[in-house]
């Protein structure tokens, strides 16, 4: 009984020093690989480092995330250093596989996303829809401090993944491409980038958008997915109403939509009221426009803005109604620095209208007296002399019998 014990003891010691040796000569070569590696890095031999720390991984089962960054900066290394393009790309495949086993094995840092992601779409075969991830969550955390060359890869690589999508899903990406240009354009600015960046996601932009065609189709979608916070949302309707200004597209029933709607959001913005003035101006609804634009008014205590709204109003009753009459009145109440401006044209007004105003020749003659002394008033010398040219002469009202006359139009007394 005793022998029996002492041989079972036997056997299991050994096989524990057995056992223990086999993980030691493991551990061994692992650490072996490693020290191997270290080495060649000293001697800046990137390459040969890459190929030690790829055959510790093997060896050692996987690395921790001390090691598997050693490895990723010693492969990063040999891209920038390599000089021949299928080896780089052989070394960037390497790289991008190295990242996705730190992410299984739960040792990936996402602060590597955007170099990630960069790799990934020099890679022999890349996933483009990985690497819009990436971007994407990279770009939106960096802020103004991501690398321009970033902000270019970013755009590049999702507008692929919608020339090389399939038509039934391309509406996604496109709602996608154009609120990421406006992010990234905001970003461009605030972070002061060069020229060449704005301009290289703008070429790529507007190969996508290059009409009223290739947006006002699918803007209802887009504006139902717009986020329902106060200020996202209004800067979302703004960026489209600045895009559809940019492709002419400002007399169609969507962008009327788009003005509605940022009233909506806000009815006190007087910018928006305005743009729907101007917008209904534009489609020749001239008495909404001018309703508008008094809705304006009351929205602002600026006198100097009053006076600007009040002088726009006076332009549409003149220039496109032609209602020399209530523009004159109009003109008569404007001050501040388009004064001058409206005075000129309400002389013009009682030019325009001196031939219905009066019941003789004589009397109708004098209403361009009246008309210069407007344009006296505004300072505009050269019209008024024009005007008097027009008015009656010394034969006139010596024929007339008169030395002043008044005007029944405009209620007032002229004398030669």
């Amino acid at each position: 009984m005793k022998i029996a014990k002492l041989l079972l003891g036997t056997v299991l010691l050994t096989a524990a020093f057995q056992l223990s040796a086999q993980e030691t000569d493991q551990e061994r070569e692992c650490l072996r690989m490693r020290f191997l590696a270290g080495e060649e890095l000293k001697i800046k031999n990137y390459a040969g480092a890459s190929m030690y720390y790829l055959k510790g991984e093997t060896i050692c089962g996987g690395y921790d995330k001390d090691n598997y960054n050693r490895l990723v900066g010693s492969l990063r290394n040999a891209i920038a250093t390599e000089s021949d393009k299928a080896k780089k790309t052989a070394y960037i495949d390497t790289v991008v596989g190295v990242f996705d086993r730190m992410e299984a094995a739960g040792h990936y840092e996402e602060e590597n996303d955007l170099t990630r992601a960069t790799y990934i779409i020099q890679t022999s075969k890349p996933d483009r829809i990985k690497a819009d991830l990436l971007f994407d969550r990279g770009i939106h955390k960096t802020g103004t401090s991501v690398n321009e060359s970033h902000v270019i890869y970013y755009y590049y690589n999702l507008y692929v993944v919608y020339t090389e999508t399939a038509s039934d899903k391309k509406a996604e990406l496109k709602s996608k491409l154009i609120t990421e240009y406006f992010f990234l354009s905001k970003l461009v600015s605030e972070a002061n980038m060069s020229l060449k960046t704005q301009e290289t996601i703008s070429t790529y932009f507007n190969a996508l958008v290059k009409s009223c065609n290739d947006i006002l189709p699918d803007l209802n979608g887009f504006m139902g997915s717009f986020s329902q916070d106060k200020d996202v949302k209004r800067a979302s309707v703004n960026n489209f109403i600045n895009l559809l200004e940019a492709k002419g597209c400002t007399d169609s029933k969507e962008y009327e939509m788009l003005m509605d709607t940022l009233i909506s959001i806000d009815p006190s913005n007087i910018d928006a009221v305005l743009g729907k003035a101007k917008l209904l101006r534009a489609k020749k609804k001239y008495g909404e426009a001018i309703s508008t634009l008094k809705d304006a008014k009351g929205l602002t205590s600026d006198e100097d803005k009053k006076d600007e709204i009040e002088y726009t109003i006076l332009e549409i009753q003149y220039h496109d109604q032609n209602s020399y009459k209530t523009a004159f009145n109009t003109a008569q109440g404007i001050s501040g620095k388009n004064r001058s401006s409206a005075l000129k044209i309400a002389a013009q007004c009682v030019a325009n209208m001196a031939n219905g105003c009066g019941t003789s020749t004589f009397e109708r003659k004098a209403n361009y007296l009246y008309a210069a002394q407007i344009a006296d008033r505004a300072g505009d010398s050269s019209a008024a002399a024009k005007y008097r040219a027009a008015g009656p002469t010394e034969s006139d009202w010596f024929e007339a019998g008169v030395s002043s006359v008044t005007l029944s139009c405009w209620g007032v007394t002229v004398s030669k």
